[in-house]
């Protein structure tokens, strides 16, 4: 796998500061803008589809039933007009007909995303569905193309193919199955008429599509069964559940599958590994730490405020994973993926740090008085308005890049077929615990050199990053090893976040200290600066002695031995 390059500050711009990465969110809208023809993506032209994508919040429950079984009466139904649904529309009768497109991988399906061109019905169009959070469903649908008159050969739209390119590892996205519904719908009314909860009665067709030796996609291994759809409307999860519960006594049972796609390809989730040893307990910990990193490519691509922090947080927890137990598997097999995630990681952090930075000098203002605050304000706000257009263009490219996409793909395959050594195979309670102290051991060799000379800030750099490493590879062991591991996590945690504060003022100092001396900064502007820079110092000064007594916190007690029995 090719390296990627990651793109510079520009010399006359300051270093913005670290940051602990669970630290409070910071808004860092990215916009997705154009994406670059690497990875592959079965995307059509940015152009083909003006419409602005709409976002659905679905709260639904998916049932069973017979294909002969009658469904009850709502209307009258005293556990119904209890909860205020009080009548009845007429049923409505609707004929669906969607092609679901994934890789042929089905890394959309293993992501618990749906991708689907549906035809018919009141909603048609295309429906992305995104995993479920608190028992709801987002779907973000567009339009159909009215050049798409043949579904299979249909090109999924940009802005949906964009979204989901981190998801399908930059593969391309082809018809999978073909799921065809004859769909009833019963619209349960409240006092005023309006609509409340929707009963979906869906007799279900459903096939896999082949790509066949001439190019078209064949339909294979049909399928039918009966499903009921029960969802919100403009009621609430009350009305809901008394549905729901009316239909279980008229005979119906939860939906065997998540979806009408999981029921139709069969289960892809690969058999979880039974064995208990120490490198099947690192890989299952990956494995969730890898979904983490592909939700929160999802939503980089969608701009939303955690993104960046989120998404930063994962590369650098599996990178941590990867270091801190390194000796389960065979000699320098974690080396480029760790090199490829830091490089992730680092393209990030620089548009996090400039927002990390802006909300803490915006806070810092507030102290100022109004007439020499403003004019400080100002010239900040000038340099970020220059400088974090960029960094999260940078973003924007990292995330559509060929290297980064390949990096996906390579952490895949690492989890699917581990390269396991000799102590691999050795009890997870024993080597997980040895490997977590002889982490330990390493970050008090650099926290004593710390300690003995507080103001050497490439040493304390180091133990800052060491803590973050211990911190995050005994947070995955915490499955393992059980709840003390997460104590001791918190505690180095305690470390980890008093020198994030300490670095965090030495470099904010140092960059106001280079603003200050730019050229177009007034001098009210630079007074500010200097105070500001002042503060600072004395932060940082501060930290050191918050350190010693961290550290002696997790020293002196019996956090260890209670962790790791040592």
């Amino acid at each position: 796998m090719g390296s990627r390059q990651n793109k510079s500050t520009p010399s006359s711009t300051p270093a913005p500061p670290r940051r602990p990465e669970d630290s409070p969110p910071a808004s860092v809208p990215l916009s997705a803008g154009g994406r670059s023809g690497s990875g592959g993506s079965a995307a059509g032209d940015a152009g083909r589809s003006r419409a602005a994508p709409t976002r659905h919040l679905e709260i639904e429950t998916k049932l069973e039933i017979a294909a002969d079984a009658p469904l009850p009466s709502f209307a009258g139904r005293r556990s119904l007009t209890g909860t205020g649904l009080v009548g009845t529309a007429d049923p409505v009768l609707h004929e669906l007909d969607a092609v679901y497109f994934d890789t042929a991988e089905y890394d959309l399906l293993r992501s618990k995303l749906t991708l689907r061109r549906r035809s018919g019905g009141e909603d048609a169009g295309w429906h992305l569905k995104l995993p479920a959070v608190a028992g709801a469903r987002t779907e973000i649908g567009l339009p159909l193309d009215v050049a798409d008159d043949d579904p299979f050969a249909a090109t999924v739209p940009a802005a949906l193919a964009d979204l989901v390119l981190g998801a399908a590892r930059g593969r391309p996205l082809q018809p999978v199955a073909r799921i065809r519904n004859r769909r009833t719908v019963r619209r349960l009314l409240g006092v005023e008429g309006t609509p409340l909860i929707e009963v979906a009665d869906d007799q279900v067709t459903a096939s896999r599509l082949a790509p066949t030796d001439g190019g078209v996609f064949a339909e294979s291994d049909r399928t039918q069964w009966r499903e009921l759809e029960v969802e919100v409307l403009a009621g609430d999860r009350t009305q809901l559940a008394a549905v729901v519960t009316a239909l279980q006594n008229a005979g119906a049972t939860p939906a065997s599958s998540a979806s009408k796609l999981a029921r139709a390809l069969g289960d892809q989730t690969p058999p979880a590994r039974k064995s208990k040893s120490a490198g099947t307990a690192v890989v299952a910990a990956l494995s969730k730490l890898r979904d983490g990193l592909i939700g929160a490519d999802r939503a980089l691509r969608e701009g939303t405020d955690v993104a960046l922090h989120d998404a930063r947080a994962a590369a650098r927890r599996i990178r941590s994973v990867l270091s801190v137990y390194s000796p389960l598997f065979a000699a320098g097999t974690t080396r480029q993926l760790r090199g490829e995630l830091q490089q992730f990681g680092a393209v990030l952090g620089h548009a996090r740090d400039l927002e990390v930075l802006r909300r803490r000098l915006r806070a810092q203002l507030v102290e100022e008085p109004a007439e020499y605050a403003e004019p400080a304000a100002q010239r900040i706000e000038a340099e970020f308005a220059r400088v974090m257009p960029v960094a999260l263009a940078d973003v924007a490219e990292e995330i559509r890049s060929a290297g980064y996409l390949a990096m996906l793909r390579e952490l895949d395959s690492f989890i699917a077929a581990p390269p396991y050594s000799r102590r691999g195979a050795k009890p997870a309670t024993s080597e997980l615990a040895t490997l977590l102290v002889a982490s330990w051991r390493t970050l008090g060799g650099l926290a004593d050199q710390a300690l003995a000379d507080p103001f050497d800030n490439p040493v304390i750099h180091e133990v800052r990053k060491g803590a973050k490493a211990l911190r995050y590879a005994s947070e995955a062991a915490a499955a393992t090893l059980g709840e003390n591991t997460v104590v001791f996590a918190a505690a180095i945690e305690e470390i980890q976040e008093v020198l994030g504060e300490h670095q965090d003022a030495l470099t904010t100092a140092a960059w106001l200290a280079q603003l200050a001396l730019r050229p177009d900064t007034d001098g009210t502007s630079g007074f500010v600066f200097g105070r500001l820079h002042a503060f600072e110092q004395a932060v940082a000064h501060g930290t050191l002695d918050d350190f010693s007594d961290a550290w002696d916190r997790v020293e002196d007690g019996e956090l260890l031995a209670e962790a790791f029995g040592r």
